[in-house]
Formats: C-alpha cells, structure tokens, sequence
C-alpha cells in the first residue's frame, strides 16, 4: 500500500514527540500483514520513554524516528503473499508485540515472552501510534465480533495481569494484595476475583491514586491510601497479623518489595512484575526463615492472548481500566492525565 499517514514520531531521547500527518505507509514483507490500527493504549512504558527514562531507552533497540505503542486492535488492511491463508483483508484483529523466534527452548515451551531473542514491536520496531502498522503475520489473533476494539487494545496488559497471578499460583482462601492502582494492578485485581475467585483482595496506594483505588474498590478490592495511614500496619489488620499469602507488585518502585517482605505471610510469594529505575535493598534472612518466594513475571506466554478472550467472553469486566479515549493527535493530553493520575490505560485512535 502507498500513501501517507498520521503518526507519533519519537526523534531523539530528549526531543518532544511529534504529530504528523505525512509519515510514509510501511510496507510489509511477504510474511507480514499491513494492520490499520483502530485503537492503541498509552502503555507504562510508552509513559516512561516520553518522559525521556534513560534505563527504558537502553533496554531497546530504538531506531530514530521511532513509532511507540503495543497494545492495540484494529483490522488487516494488507496481506503478505507468504502469510497464513485465514488472514483476510477486513478482519478484526490483536497481536502479540512479541517477535519471538520460535527456534529457543523457551519458545518450544510456549515462553515467548522469556525468548532468547525477542524484538519487541513499538519499541525495537515500529509500533501502533499511527495509523498504520507492520506485523508479522503468525504474531496476529483474530478477535471475535463481540469484542470491541477498545477491549482488543487491553488484552496485552491483562495478559501480563493474567502472567503474574498464574505465577503466583493463588489458592482458595488466600488473601491477596496488590501494590499499585494502575491498569495493570486493577486488572490483577479483575483476574483475582473475578477468575481466581479470591474472596479478600487489598489494594494500595498513595493520595494520587485516589480516582484509581476508587475503581479497585468498584473491582471489589479493600483499598488503603498509604499518603494517609501505614500500609503495613493497616494490612497486618485485615489479616489478623497474619500478612497476605500472595503480593503482587504493579507499582514498579523500588521500595515495594522491601515493604513486601514485611507484610507477606509465612510461606507466602511475591510477584514482581514493576520495573523500579532504582534498585531495592532487601535482608535475605526473613525470605530464608518465613520461607518467603519472590518470583517474576514478564509479559504474556502464548496462551495468555487465549485465556484473556475466553475470560472476556465469560463476562470478565475490565471496562473501567479504559477510562479515556483520545484522537491520536492529542496525545500529550493522554500523558498529562497519566501524569495527573486521571487516566487509567489511556486508548489512542489513529
């Protein structure tokens, strides 16, 4: 396809982005689809790169001027000669921004997210702030006729949510915490209850997130605001000073794992799936004496893309995490309400 559309350039670590109207159409190799993009979340890290974060910058391969975003719906605008023959122009589609290599022992077991070699679209390459994207063809995911594009745009995040409570394998009784009221910590807090059937699920964070804990608490979370009262203490009563037999961290600052390992009960995990720019600082006897598990999660495997659809078609409700839609243009707006704690996942349309 030839032409010209809009897009959101990134053209140097420290230089504002860019809104432009005449960026060149890709053009896609023969084992790709041409996506038209219809809606794109303003992810965490999408935040972090505006906002010029120098470790997010080196964790990529960013080439200049560089497309953002990865969590996206849209439609097959355009077919490779050499894709899979389901793929039709017209057709209601996700993908995953995984450009896994399908060749590493990790892949064999389905760990995508963990390969040994592993691109990542919208940040090693072109991704969906704009009206047009590159995909590889067996990346993409059909998405059923009652799934609109606005849920299409959430199921990557609530794959990295259904990655990191899988991880932590809750059990029937278990109360849960979640540290951190952003889309992915709300969205844990959906798959926690509404999958796991995890009847006492707390949420914390601080007076920005007011807008945000109000949402966990319409999830059906117990929120504690730790700008006004001690998380700790206030957890250890809602325990019964037990502590919490699963944490999942999703606010990704680097003191939360210290507090993590005073709170979480006796055999109890924690998961972490928040990037901290800074490192933690943890004693190792608690972990050793209180028999304590801190395990990580990253991304989605394969089958999280599956289990997210199945659960959306089962009635699982995350339409509150998408609490603004913007014209793609606007998108320094979409940062501010991130910056402000206004937004929750944020969705861009081209």
């Amino acid at each position: 396809m030839e032409g010209t559309m809009n897009a959101v350039h990134c053209v140097g670590r420290e230089e504002p982005w860019q809104y432009v109207e005449d960026a060149p159409i890709p053009q896609i190799k023969d084992d790709e689809v041409l996506l038209e993009i219809k809606a794109c979340g303003i992810c965490g890290t999408d935040h972090s790169l505006h906002r010029g974060q120098e470790a997010l910058f080196n964790s990529y391969d960013i080439h200049f001027p560089a497309v953002f975003g990865h969590e996206f719906s849209g439609v097959i605008a355009e077919v490779g000669k050499n894709a899979p023959k389901n793929l039709k122009v017209g057709m209601r589609v996700t993908a995953n921004p995984v450009l896994f290599d399908n060749t590493c022992s990790y892949c064999d077991k389905g760990m995508v997210n963990i390969c040994d070699n592993r691109p990542f679209y919208g940040t090693d390459l072109p991704g969906a702030f704009a009206k047009y994207m590159p995909m590889r063809a067996t990346n993409v995911i059909p998405l059923p006729d009652d799934v609109s594009f606005v849920q299409g745009a959430l199921l990557e995040p609530l794959g990295v949510a259904l990655n990191a409570v899988e991880r932590v394998h809750p059990e029937p009784g278990d109360t849960a915490l979640v540290m951190g009221p952003g889309p992915i910590g709300l969205l844990m807090i959906a798959v926690l209850k509404q999958a796991y059937g995890i009847q006492k699920v707390i949420c914390s964070g601080l007076a920005m997130d007011t807008k945000r804990l109000q949402v966990a608490e319409q999830l059906g979370a117990i929120t504690i605001n730790g700008s006004e009262e001690d998380v700790i203490a206030r957890v250890k009563e809602l325990t019964n000073g037990k502590g919490p037999e699963i944490i999942l961290d999703a606010a990704g600052h680097y003191t939360v794992v210290e507090q993590a390992v005073e709170m979480v009960a006796k055999n109890g995990k924690i998961g972490i799936t928040g990037l901290p720019a800074q490192a933690s600082s943890i004693h190792m006897n608690p972990i050793a004496m209180r028999q304590i598990s801190i395990i990580g999660s990253r991304a989605y495997e394969r089958k999280h893309w599956r289990q997210g659809l199945a659960l959306l078609a089962n009635g699982l409700d995350i339409a509150p995490i998408a609490s603004h839609v913007l014209p793609l243009k606007d998108f320094e707006k979409g940062m501010e309400l991130i910056d402000a704690g206004e937004g929750l996942r944020v969705i861009l349309e081209p």
